[in-house]
């Protein structure tokens, strides 16, 4: 599929539109300095190329205003590509899908609109960061705790409808979502679920809606802008304590493996564990990388009441215990403590942000270090997390690339995320370890193991595996498209969906 913008008249079209962008925002709140929009150019691809460069970026700062920003470029027929903060790099950062489309950079929305202690949830915009929601729960009272990912630059509301995880309870952070503010590919403002009443009183309580639930439908997709979110939250516990197994070989690795199953599963522990590949941890908690292929690391967390902390760790001893040649250690901090964590590792299954991580990473290549993340999907079974850590540990000794794994769990399943370190500055390595990826995704197919989200260069090539009855899937993302988006205005190429435009130009 083609990434250039659509042909008719769009640089005429691109000016007319910019006329009225700065008549309604402001000229400062307008940019189409080529140099200036180098800021929104994906971080993590060769450096000097300007295949996903934008014409232009706008910064809204209300729903109304991006409303109508929409309703501007339907009436030119710019494509526009959204996002919040821009940071998730390893998918393409805020760069679009489509050269010379028109960025709506919603960073400057971010206000936590509301924070309900009693209920558990908050409610936010999409400039919001993971640092914003940690300081505003912590300001309310601070009976509350979120979730985060690894490192707490990033959107709320970006993460969680992208998918993205995090390592509490709450850490599956789309399962998080209820209630959207939204708006549609024609400039209308709708919300979802319970908020369809203008005065509801349950719009971020509960989930469900009257009639079809359309809450997912503008979750990793270019149906529409989320201008607000309701984000449900953790209870602040009496007790934490951040759990680590130590083990090496493959038949410990299955063990532990199907062990935290069934642990998830039951109840004894309740957050999103993690085993790392590639990674020592030092008595401070903080992470390195490490030659050694044997080793694994599993991190998980219990909380709760202190005798309930004390019983849970006190099973996991015995059964994980069973495993020859295992450690386990924790560290346990009272659920008021939010200064004493260890390290990073500890910090993030307590829902504390931090850009600690961001130090490892950079340790491969300098600051400048870029990496592209592989993240297929497969059933949390020991000996098919053995069999699948074997098969991507090949393919990258193949091109020689270094193999660091984390398994991130979920009671059923496991996402397989393993990190290609590159030069941005060096085109030549650039090329080839994207070329890598497209051959290991041929790999995981013919496994049935599908990605669960991908970088901009590799969209339409993941959305082409779901292939089921002549990949119907794709042809139904594309009628809804062209129903809700009929110009073809919003988030073009998004997972692999086009609107009738593109693909009629492309026919």
């Amino acid at each position: 599929m083609s990434t250039t913008a659509p042909p008719t008249n769009h640089t005429d079209s691109l000016h007319g539109a910019l006329a009225e962008f700065e008549a309604l925002l402001g000229q400062a709140a307008v940019i189409t300095d080529p140099v200036a929009l180098h800021e929104f150019r994906d971080p993590f691809t060769y450096r000097e190329s300007d295949q996903w460069d934008a014409a232009a970026a706008v910064l809204p700062t209300t729903t109304e205003q991006v409303a109508e920003v929409v309703k501007i470029a339907n009436r030119f027929g710019v494509p526009l590509w959204t996002f919040s903060q821009g940071r998730n790099n390893t998918y393409g950062g805020p760069a679009p899908r489509v050269k010379g489309a028109v960025i709506v950079n919603l960073r400057n929305m971010n206000r936590v609109i509301e924070i309900d202690e009693d209920l558990a949830f908050a409610v936010v915009e999409p400039g919001v960061r993971w640092f914003d929601l940690y300081d505003a729960l912590e300001a309310a009272g601070g009976r509350l705790w979120t979730s985060i990912p690894d490192l707490g630059w990033g959107s709320v509301i970006g993460n969680s409808t992208e998918y993205g995880r995090g390592y509490t309870p709450f850490g599956d952070h789309a399962e998080n979502i209820c209630g959207l503010e939204v708006v549609l590919p024609t400039g209308e403002i709708m919300r979802t679920g319970m908020g369809g009443m203008s005065n509801s009183q349950t719009s971020h309580v509960y989930k469900h809606a009257f009639g079809p639930q359309l809450q997912g439908l503008f979750q990793s997709s270019g149906l529409g802008i989320i201008t607000r979110m309701g984000f449900w939250l953790q209870r602040r516990p009496e007790t934490y304590a951040s759990c680590w197994l130590s083990f090496e070989g493959d038949e410990a690795l299955a063990a532990a493996v199907d062990r935290m199953r069934e642990f998830m599963l039951d109840g004894t522990v309740t957050n999103y564990p993690v085993i790392l590949h590639g990674v020592a941890l030092d008595d401070d908690g903080n992470p390195s990388f490490t030659p050694d292929d044997d080793l694994w690391l599993a991190r998980f967390a219990l909380y709760g009441r202190p005798e309930i902390v004390d019983a849970h760790w006190a099973a996991c001893e015995r059964v994980f215990g069973e495993i020859p040649g295992l450690t386990l250690r924790r560290r346990v901090y009272d659920g008021t403590d939010r200064t004493s964590h260890a390290g990073h590792e500890d910090r993030v299954m307590a829902g504390i942000p931090d850009m600690d991580i961001l130090e490892l990473f950079q340790s491969v290549y300098g600051e400048d270090t870029a990496h592209l993340d592989f993240s297929p999907v497969g059933p949390l079974r020991g000996s098919d997390v053995v069999e699948t850590a074997h098969l991507m540990q090949g393919l990258y000794e193949k091109t020689g690339e270094r193999f660091f794994s984390g398994l991130m769990l979920s009671p059923r399943s496991v996402i397989h995320i393993s990190t290609m370190f590159f030069d941005p500055h060096d085109e030549q390595q650039t090329a080839a370890v994207y070329a890598n990826y497209s051959a290991m995704l041929a790999v995981m197919r013919e496994r049935g193991y599908p990605i669960y989200r991908t970088n901009l260069q590799h969209m339409d090539e993941v959305a082409e595996q779901f292939d089921f009855n002549d990949g119907v899937l794709l042809r139904v993302n594309e009628r809804i498209k062209d129903v809700l988006d009929p110009n073809g205005i919003l988030q073009p190429g998004k997972s692999g969906v086009w609107a009738k435009r593109y693909r009629e130009q492309n026919s």
